[in-house]
């Protein structure tokens, strides 16, 4: 399966259909051009358009649109650092969000446990694929993505020109309902559970309602991860999504 064909489809301009639900301050309407602070870091969706389908999928509440200016700095690559950092911190008992002010996370390195080219989930999958799952399954814990909805999002990805594995893989995930315990399932190690923390925390932006909170914290139990190791990634997410919402205008 193609990780960069999936999220080529996911990011592509829908034209006229969504023309029809504009995005503003939705995950696309934060991350503007290719040449903006995005692209300065490698591997990531600094080229991610307003009208992209992945922006359909998460929505336009305003804690969505927060963190979406994340994905501005580095999309996938940019959810592993956080989480990178945040674990390093966790590990060497410094305070929650310890980080240099104006800075975005560095990638991490090979063997670090994070590496996204050479991690696979438990299913031997690329990680990638699972920070997908994550995401979407997170942007549907609140019920914004109703059938109707859900099904005009489908239409567009048999439009996209996809594989047949990764066609099947985005409608499979689509036709799904929320599911904290099948993302609880995806890590086989510590440092991939807190990466699919990271990735469902973004998705849902301030996790503002009674479905979202229970969401995360089904997904936290079943992940078994330490309460305080998810105060290090919360405030994580936090500070780098302010710095780069200073950087980026958001």
């Amino acid at each position: 399966m193609n990780l960069g064909s999936i999220i080529d489809g996911l990011t592509r301009s829908q034209g006229s259909f969504v023309g029809q639900r504009p995005q503003q301050g939705g995950l696309g309407g934060m991350l503007g051009g290719s040449g903006g602070f995005g692209s300065q870091i490698p591997g990531g969706m600094g080229g991610l358009a307003a009208g992209s389908l992945l922006s359909l999928i998460l929505g336009s509440r305003g804690g969505r649109s927060a963190g979406g200016s994340l994905m501005k700095a580095g999309g996938l690559a940019v959810l592993a650092s956080v989480a990178f950092k945040a674990y390093q911190d966790w590990q060497a008992n410094q305070a929650p969000g310890a980080s240099r002010p104006g800075s975005v996370p560095a990638q991490p390195p090979a063997g670090s446990g994070f590496h996204l080219e050479e991690e696979k989930d438990k299913n031997g999958h690329e990680m990638g694929l699972a920070l997908v799952q994550a995401m979407i399954s997170a942007a549907k814990s609140d019920g914004h993505l109703d059938g109707e909805e859900s099904a005009r999002i489908q239409e567009q990805i048999q439009q996209l020109g996809l594989g047949n594995a990764e066609k099947g893989f985005l409608l499979d995930m689509m036709a799904k309902p929320a599911d904290a315990g099948a993302i609880a399932r995806l890590p086989k190690t510590k440092e991939q559970a807190a990466e699919l923390y990271v990735a469902s925390r973004v998705a849902i932006g301030d996790a503002d309602t009674p479905e979202e909170k229970a969401y995360l914290d089904r997904l936290v139990t079943l992940m078994d991860l330490p309460a305080d190791l998810v105060t290090h990634l919360d405030a994580q997410i936090g500070a780098v999504r302010q710095t780069v919402a200073g950087s980026t205008g958001a």
